[in-house]
């Protein structure tokens, strides 16, 4: 079995980028970076190159997006005959015996896509659970190993999407073909989705993630696109009210509150647009 890992750049912190490279690549057979179009390729090139042998780095020369970046990945993968990819983020550093925990699941039936338990730093507690594993519907892309052959039974990662519910909605395909997905429970990535603040509204405990206008846009539109597409395999009533509940706590707790509803009304124009034209 040979796992490839690949690394989505954005500009990313190059001290953080190498020791997310010196924690993964004794773990793996091969290790890509896909960069969207950073303005400081040049310097993570020479660093890179400087420091590690045979790390390959492609080169886009405009931000394409998170999921045109990991089809990048998964084509290399058929292409040079790996089994599985580990996907990751530029600034999460992997567990040291991550692969190794990983391969204890690999032969479960059906199973997909093996996910780590993540430890998110906008809240106190990570999950509870006395099982090794368990079965999940979704998980997030940064430190999955996906095989290829589940890739290529879902049609990949949809480019459409560009950053935002990419991963929900290639979970919600995987379900849909009967490809399963499991969290591995010994293993903990530390993860952050924005920049979480916590507020009390109506005496619950809410965060508020402030991610910026660019990002509310996407969120909402493909929020929409995603509830349109697998409302039957996802928890709709969960997700719509998940959805609405996302405008209340940006008017209320977030800075820039008019200029990110505007983004966010403009994604709901165009995921609507999107739905009725072609969905």
């Amino acid at each position: 079995m040979e796992i490839l890992a690949g690394i989505t750049l954005y500009n990313p912190d190059e001290h953080r980028l190498i020791e997310n490279i010196e924690a993964i690549l004794p773990q793996v057979d091969k290790l890509i970076c896909v960069d969207n179009g950073s303005k400081n390729i040049e310097d993570i090139k020479n660093k890179v190159r400087n420091k590690f042998s045979g790390v390959e780095i492609i080169e886009n020369n405009e931000n394409l997006g998170i999921a045109r970046a990991l089809n990048q990945m998964f084509e290399y993968a058929e292409e040079y005959a790996y089994d599985w990819v580990l996907t990751l983020d530029q600034d999460s550093v992997c567990p040291s015996k991550l692969i190794e925990e990983y391969k204890k699941y690999i032969d479960l039936r059906d199973v997909g896509v093996i996910s780590p338990k993540m430890v998110d730093r906008n809240f106190e507690k990570s999950i509870e659970t006395e099982n090794s594993y368990d079965y999940v519907d979704k998980c997030i892309t940064s430190a999955s190993l996906t095989s290829v052959e589940s890739w290529k039974k879902v049609n990949g990662f949809w480019e459409y999407l560009f950053i935002d519910f990419v991963d929900h909605d290639f979970c919600a395909k995987c379900m849909k073909n009967n490809t399963r997905i499991i969290r591995v429970n010994s293993v903990e990535l530390l993860h952050e989705l924005g920049n979480g603040e916590h507020h009390t509204f109506l005496g619950r405990r809410v965060t508020a993630l402030n991610h910026s206008p660019f990002r509310k846009y996407y969120m909402v539109r493909n929020w929409l696109i995603y509830m349109h597409e697998h409302r039957d395999v996802i928890n709709y009533k969960k997700e719509r009210n998940s959805y609405l509940f996302f405008y209340l706590k940006t008017l209320l707790f977030e800075d820039r509150k008019m200029e990110k509803l505007a983004q966010m009304l403009k994604g709901r124009r165009d995921g609507k647009r999107f739905i009725k034209t072609y969905l």
